[in-house]
């Protein structure tokens, strides 16, 4: 986790709506690239999800655990020094706040997914 959020590019921006997002810059010698995969390497979905917790425990101002991932969608590959923008918002659904999180690269939706986090019954 101190890997993924030292990728953090900047700050955390949030709009009317509750969302909150933040770009992240994963470089060729990040930990999760290796073995995943020699000579062509991609950041491992677990690390995309894992970037998303990173950034609504940061919003939230407090650690938290990840507790399930729902409807999970990978869609592009991430490859090293590509800036990655991920985009949260709160989201309740069959009485869980969860948190929809969207990643993007270059415009393009790479991932897609809902995570439910210790701790997200409160909103911050």
């Amino acid at each position: 986790m101190q890997e993924i959020t030292a990728a953090s590019l900047g700050t955390i921006t949030t709009d009317d709506s509750g969302s909150f997002e933040a770009v992240y810059l994963f470089p060729e010698k990040f930990c999760g690239f290796a073995g995943h995969f020699p000579e062509h390497p991609i950041l491992p979905a677990i690390v995309e999800i894992m970037t998303a917790v990173s950034l609504v425990c940061e919003h939230a101002g407090s650690r938290q655990r990840l507790l399930a991932v729902e409807e999970a969608k990978f869609l592009v590959p991430v490859r090293p020094n590509q800036e990655l923008l991920v985009s949260c918002r709160p989201r309740t659904l069959k009485g869980k706040v969860l948190f929809e999180a969207k990643l993007s690269v270059a415009g393009t939706v790479s991932a897609s997914f809902l995570i439910e986090l210790s701790g997200s019954g409160e909103l911050p």
